[in-house]
């Protein structure tokens, strides 16, 4: 690297640790003292990913081979909100709001800011507590592809290795809820700073999603409570929200 692309490369990370809004991983004191009232909205669990890379030299042309279950009575997200609920619940007074997931379930910053000027949530809410789905590098099978929300992970290699794995990638957003400014984003990490995942079996694998076992139901939905167990509260530590 020349010494013009040295200097390039620290101006980006002195601008991109500078930044405020969606970059800001952590509040900032004055965000915190603002905020006294949140509502939360997980909308991370209601689809379930199998996610198969297939031998390729071209792969970066295609997606993988991905299906989706809807796992809604997992109940995923009355869990996840139970736990921010009490983690929180010392520092904030926690309120209810009413939302559909679906308007969550696909997003940017700039459609979050649209989104929650539409709930008719209590006047008195300083803030939003958003949990959602995240796009991650594969860590797993270390493809191209990037690997989304809850789902069940295995590339097939030429060598006939297969690496299987159970993934997490979600993020944790908080954004006001007066002005849509976003106070802080923060992705969920493992304590070593990576994607979130487990290796798996290839029998918890099933035909097509339709055909998955209530054993594999039940391994898939613990293994994904183990992950959300390590790394919520570390996620919400982060931000500086339960500090």
């Amino acid at each position: 690297m020349t010494v013009i692309a040295r200097i390039g490369v620290a101006l980006l990370l002195a601008l991109g640790l500078s930044a405020s809004g969606p970059y800001m991983g952590a509040l900032s004191p004055p965000d915190l003292a603002r905020i006294r009232t949140v509502a939360i909205i997980s909308a991370v669990g209601e689809s379930f990913a199998f996610e198969r890379v297939r031998p390729s030299i071209f792969e970066w042309f295609a997606p993988p081979d991905t299906r989706y279950l809807e796992i809604s009575d997992w109940k995923i997200d009355d869990d996840v909100t139970r736990e921010v609920t009490a983690l929180l619940s010392k520092r904030v007074t926690i309120k209810k709001v009413f939302f559909e997931r679906a308007d969550f379930g696909t997003w940017n910053y700039a459609m979050l800011r649209q989104n929650i000027f539409k709930l008719n949530g209590d006047p008195g809410i300083d803030a939003y507590i958003l949990i959602l789905r995240d796009w991650h590098y594969d860590a797993i099978g270390h493809s191209v592809h990037d690997l989304q929300g809850f789902g069940l992970y295995r590339r097939d290699l030429a060598s006939g290795e297969s690496p299987e794995g159970l993934f997490a990638s979600y993020r944790i957003v908080v954004i006001d809820a007066n002005t849509g400014a976003i106070f802080a984003s923060r992705a969920a990490e493992m304590p070593d700073g990576s994607l979130p995942w487990l290796q798996t079996p290839t029998s918890l694998w099933p035909k097509t999603p339709n055909d998955l076992t209530d054993a594999q139901q039940k391994r898939l939905s613990a293994d994904l409570a183990v992950l959300v167990e390590k790394t919520l509260p570390r996620t919400l530590a982060g931000m500086k929200l339960t500090n």
